[in-house]
């Protein structure tokens, strides 16, 4: 299979993938939607993008658990619904109206080696992070969330991407102990939804080392990576939805759900692909590192509306494990941030592999996440 895009000259393919001359998708360069903007509106553009993003983030949460608490409890259904709308919006704005552009070759090959598997975590995470909701408040959910680079920093580990320095290493302690301590304190502690959770961060990390070692010193642009993405993750979503759930689904008359209330499942649809391009907008805008922290301070946000909103309840242990892993965390992206600007340079090995990923990685998780 052969995606064609465009008829300009461009050097020769390699034998999975190509692209033609034309911008490299770098975190903060923003010369796709900032050329010749002057700092100060490019400020407000960042802002603006920023307060949508964690805006429209908090929200696409809370319907998801409104929906699958509300009567509707298939997790891989209403994901695939989701991916689904992502993968005509984003084909749309790169083949359709070129908003995006998007000039790359992707052979059959490719994809089904490269894409294929990677789009199976990817649904292998939407699915075990949003049935997570089923057993967890959205709260707790939020909490545990600040595991994740303890499991992306073993999982890169493993692979031979990163070489944790003694900082970097203190700095993941003290999230999954801050962790620790605000599971301690949950009072409706579900021991199967910890383990779904656990696993769905399990399944990201593994997504993000296939991602870099896939696709190391090739820059998809996110809308274009998602065009890609966003139909494998369907296919692996709806294959489990039809083994798994479509006999509960009909026996339950699922479909008179979705259509007693149709708005709901379709802002579902457009809240997620709205996060996608708006992480696009800040990325350029500002840069990976800043919505990274974002994404922290709108877990914070969330952990508050479920209380407020939910009627959820967070115990004092809670805040103190939970304020101890955003420490971390925020102490963990300054290292990291250190290691890129190379005022903590890594080990040779590892920086020459940095220096060949560019800022993918972070693009891509910041782009493909639900």
């Amino acid at each position: 299979m052969t995606v064609e895009t465009s008829t300009a000259p461009r050097p020769p393919p390699p034998p999975a993938f190509s692209f033609t001359k034309g911008s490299s998708h770098g975190e903060g360069d923003g010369s796709h939607i900032f050329g010749g903007t002057s700092p100060q509106a490019r400020m407000v553009v960042a802002v603006a993008a920023s307060l949508l993003w964690m805006t429209i983030s908090s929200w696409l949460i809370l319907v998801n658990k409104a929906l699958l608490s509300g009567g509707f409890p298939y997790p891989m259904a209403l994901s695939s619904l989701g991916m689904l709308f992502s993968g005509v919006c984003s084909y749309l704005a790169c083949r359709v109206f070129k908003v995006v552009d998007a000039r790359r070759t992707v052979t059959r090959r490719f994809y089904l080696t490269g894409v294929m598997p990677v789009g199976a975590l990817m649904a292998l995470n939407l699915l075990c992070g949003n049935l997570a909701y089923l057993y967890l408040t959205v709260a707790f959910i939020q909490i545990l969330k600040a595991f994740t680079p303890v499991i992306t920093m073993l999982a890169m580990f493993l692979a031979g991407l990163e070489t944790p320095t003694r900082r970097l290493v203190a700095a993941v302690a003290g999230i999954a102990v801050g962790t620790a301590v605000a599971a301690a304190g949950e009072v409706r502690l579900d021991v199967l939804g910890v383990a779904i959770m656990m696993l769905s961060e399990v399944f990201e990390a593994v997504r993000l080392v296939l991602t870099q070692r896939l696709l190391q010193g090739m820059r998809f642009h996110p809308i274009e990576g998602l065009m890609y993405l966003a139909p494998s993750c369907f296919l692996w979503l709806g294959l489990g939805s039809l083994l798994l759930e479509a006999p509960r689904m009909a026996r339950a008359d699922a479909l008179a759900v979705v259509q007693a209330q149709p708005a709901t499942f379709v802002l579902a649809a457009v809240l997620g692909f709205g996060v996608n391009s708006l992480a696009y907008i800040v990325i350029q805008a500002s840069s990976s590192l800043t919505l990274k922290v974002l994404g922290t301070v709108k877990n914070s946000v969330v952990v508050l509306l479920g209380v407020a909103l939910l009627g959820e309840r967070v115990t004092l242990l809670q805040g103190v494990g939970y304020g101890g892993s955003v420490a971390s965390f925020c102490w963990y992206q300054q290292i990291k941030m250190q290691q890129v600007h190379g005022r903590a340079p890594p080990p040779p090995e590892v920086n020459r592999t940095r220096s060949s990923q560019g800022p993918l990685a972070s693009e891509t998780k910041a782009t493909l996440e639900p």
